[in-house]
């Protein structure tokens, strides 16, 4: 509860549960009903976490909401199934833990991520943002006052909120068909590295120093000569011509791409490309 209290000093909270709650077992044989009748102080507790629910519970109908397909994603923290750990990542959200145990005692957990692909299974790691004290809620204190990106949930809300977000990346009218388009699966990936792109575009980009910026991601890199056919685009800002999208920013799982140019004029990048890698043999 004071975790709780001490997040949402920064922001408001929507919490989400995998289950109802008056069922969920909170230590081996004492379930969350004993609880709340265990004091008048927990009542008032749990009327507490009611109001932070706010109907988004379970997990399920939360995710597909927000375009994930839950069955064909699993997510493992220490070789056991973690599906509550595995919905905040895929909300780029906070897991919350009791502190019933030292394991928890931390601000991230590595997960091992298994993903049906188009025709195996894609395996990769990642961290997600955790807490089970405020103490470990503090790290994330920056993330936290800044959630209105992460708010967006799907292209057509990062579209129309593009101005407020991204003033600095440019973009040609078929990067927003390819967007509006793009496999949920990268949607996430691609909006921390719209984020990146404009962080690096208005505040670490000295062109008296050198011509290319301080890439705040990196893995930022121009593409090589035998493929520049590949990210060529007509450009309607240079009157329809041709023009080379070479550098591009990777997203996983699979072979995802975003292609843009350097708009040094108007310290600006300019978006062409998102989507499958182009060219690759299996777009995914």
């Amino acid at each position: 509860m004071d975790t709780l209290r001490h997040l949402s000093s920064w922001q408001s909270l929507s919490l989400t549960t995998q289950s109802p709650l008056p069922g969920t077992e909170l230590a081996r044989g004492y379930v969350y009903e004993q609880w709340i009748h265990a004091s008048p102080r927990n009542r008032d507790r749990h009327r507490y976490l009611l109001a932070l629910r706010n109907r988004r519970s379970p997990f399920d109908p939360v995710l597909e909401e927000a375009g994930h397909e839950p069955s064909g994603i699993e997510y493992f923290h220490d070789g056991t199934p973690a599906k509550g750990i595995g919905a905040a990542h895929l909300m780029d959200g906070l897991a919350l833990s009791l502190p019933v145990s030292p394991k928890w005692a931390t601000s991230w957990l590595d997960v091992d991520i298994e993903r049906l692909g188009e025709d195996d299974i894609e395996y990769h790691k990642d961290r997600v943002r955790h807490c089970s004290s405020p103490a470990e809620a503090d790290e994330h204190e920056p993330w936290a006052r800044s959630t209105g990106l992460t708010a967006l949930t799907n292209p057509s809300e990062l579209l129309a909120a593009w101005d407020e977000f991204f003033p600095a990346l440019e973009r040609l009218p078929r990067f927003d068909r390819d967007l509006l388009g793009l496999d949920v699966k990268w949607f996430r990936p691609v909006r921390g590295l719209l984020a990146e792109l404009q962080s690096t575009a208005a505040d670490h980009w000295d062109l008296d120093r050198s011509p290319e910026p301080d890439w705040q991601n990196p893995h930022i890199t121009p593409e090589s000569q035998s493929r520049r056919h590949l990210c060529t685009f007509a450009d309607p800002a240079s009157d329809g011509l041709e023009e080379v999208f070479s550098w591009h920013g990777r997203m996983t799982p699979g072979k995802g791409r975003l292609y843009f140019r350097l708009v040094p004029e108007r310290m600006a990048f300019r978006l062409a490309f998102v989507g499958p890698k182009p060219g690759s043999d299996r777009e995914s």
